[in-house]
């Protein structure tokens, strides 16, 4: 019995892996997509290290929280006003996003982040969050360790390329273009631009910016941007087919989307108390971690509270203010609210949401239709979607938020039962899958460390350029034959016919009198 206790301690040890997170950028809903990952490895008995802004200095003796938070200053939510103008106009968005690059990789600068590149530390992988930013994989190569890039949401313009995949605008939708896989004419038109603008923006904007200041910022020469992000091992994404779309994927892309769901826990007892008095049911209204609920101008705030007022059910409302004015009895406001357990309590009737892809994902697993206000980023994209299933719909923020179609929309999703028969569908979609996605997160992580990077996973066409890719190259080479073939034919012939009919009818007179010509000279 010792001798097996023996060996199953040193089989343990023998498969423990230490592991590198760095997930350097300020904003929760992503660091949440990520955290169960490193957490879960830590508890697979691999030692853990996190770089990140959100710590909570877990009691798991391998897992080590370092807080960075210090390089970015306290994270702060949003006001809504101060966003719907970036999130209406999708030209201006990458560009927005774009303009942190600098400052995102001025970082590096900062402690701990100095003194992680100093280290004489050694790992077997990084794992690091893929966010309009790629100097953070440069990690990677300091430790000469395989990389895992994840992203909180669905693969952008940029990351095709360098995964090696053939990324076509006209039924993959940019993640914020606000349309489905299924797209008219006029959509593909804007969908095609913004995918090339966006990959333009991102090679003048982020890539060509970094690769003129990292070797600055670590006084050394380092590899190019792009070369870094085409030698990725493994990719996760945040999504998943059931409830984005289907798309090409290489062997090293898994979409683990909904990894961040866990088993849902008792609520609190005056939420669940206010919850299971609700004798027809209750409405959760939750604006997401970086949207402030409280900034709804006067009179979209009264148009809720309007609709509220004439429906039977009970209202839950994320509501960051100390006071609500016009709340009446039926509506219970708090600052935070356990969103995973409300979800998951079968008197939910409807989800009030901005489309954040993690509390849509909430949703979806636990079959509550869902009322979109999309404000930035992905979130139209993602309610798009949802609406395409027939689970949600969208409540435009600019330009539906009245007394009248709030109500409407209200009403309609809580009273037709196709919404709810639809959304139990979309969940046992989203549900079914050969592993959950935070073991299959788990395993093809685990996999990279074993195959040592694993190189066999990635598809030659990340090494290409993008002319041979496109098969440009073979292309022309083929049509250039084809012309010369058609110019060899045509002036063979031309010869022919001419040497045939020169046979046939003798010289011409012309050419006797120059003959004649000729010889009396």
């Amino acid at each position: 019995m010792l001798k097996f206790i023996i060996f199953v301690i040193f089989l343990d040890h023998a498969n423990s892996y230490k592991i590198l997170g760095i997930f350097p950028f300020p904003l929760k809903s992503h660091f949440l997509t990520f955290d169960p990952l490193m957490i879960e490895l830590a508890n697979r008995g691999h030692n853990v290290t996190v770089y990140n802004t959100f710590p909570k200095k877990y009691t798991i003796a391998n897992y080590n929280d370092v807080d960075i938070s210090n390089c970015f200053g306290p994270s702060v939510a949003w006001d809504i006003n101060q966003m719907k103008e970036v999130g209406v106009n999708r030209r201006i968005l990458v560009p927005a996003l774009l303009q942190y690059v600098p400052k995102y990789a001025q970082i590096i600068n900062c402690e701990p982040i100095t003194s992680l590149w100093n280290s004489s530390e050694k790992y077997d992988l990084l794992i690091v969050e893929m966010c309009h930013n790629d100097i953070f994989m440069l990690f990677g190569k300091r430790f000469d360790v395989p990389i895992v890039a994840f992203h909180s949401h669905i693969p952008l313009p940029w990351h095709h390329e360098v995964m090696g995949l053939l990324n076509s605008p006209s039924y993959l939708p940019v993640e914020f273009s606000g349309y489905t896989s299924k797209m008219n004419f006029f959509q593909r038109l804007i969908n095609a631009w913004l995918h090339f603008e966006g990959n333009f923006y991102y090679e003048i904007g982020s890539r060509r910016v970094l690769d003129e200041i990292a070797p600055k910022i670590f006084n050394q020469s380092v590899p190019k941007m792009k070369d870094l992000a085409n030698g990725v091992n493994l990719w996760l994404f945040n999504t998943h087919y059931s409830i984005n779309w289907a798309m090409p994927l290489a062997p090293n892309v898994k979409e683990v989307g909904g990894l961040m769901i866990q088993k849902s826990k008792p609520l609190p007892k005056n939420i669940e108390k206010f919850i299971n008095e609700s004798k027809h049911g209750v409405v959760y209204f939750c604006m997401g971690s970086l949207l402030r609920g409280e900034t709804f101008p006067p009179e979209k705030r009264e148009a809720f509270l309007y609709a509220f007022s004439k429906i039977a059910q009970r209202v839950l409302w994320k509501w960051e203010g100390d006071v609500l004015p016009g709340k009446s009895d039926d509506i219970m406001i708090s600052k935070w609210m356990p969103q995973r357990d409300i979800l998951a309590h079968p008197n939910v009737k409807l989800f009030i949401s901005h489309g954040g892809l993690l509390g849509m994902s909430e949703a979806v697993y636990e079959g509550v239709p869902i009322l979109g206000i999309p404000i930035v980023a992905d979130q139209r994209t993602n309610i798009k979607s949802l609406e395409a299933n027939g689970a949600g719909e969208l409540l435009d923020y600019n330009n539906e938020i009245s007394n009248e179609v709030v109500l409407e929309k209200i009403q309609r999703l809580l009273n037709d039962p196709k919404y709810k028969e639809n959304a139990k569908v979309l969940s046992d979609r989203y549900r079914d899958r050969p592993m959950s996605p935070l073991d299959t997160a788990v395993y093809w992580t685990e996999y990279v460390i074993r195959h040592k990077g694993a190189p066999h996973l990635r598809t030659a066409a990340a090494d290409m350029p993008w002319y041979q890719y496109l098969l440009l190259d073979v292309i022309a080479f083929v049509v250039a034959v084809l012309v010369a073939g058609l110019l060899i034919i045509y002036y063979a012939t031309k010869f022919i016919l001419k040497a045939i009919y020169g046979f046939i009818h003798g010289p011409q007179k012309g050419s006797s009198k120059l003959d004649e010509k000729v010889k009396c000279n």
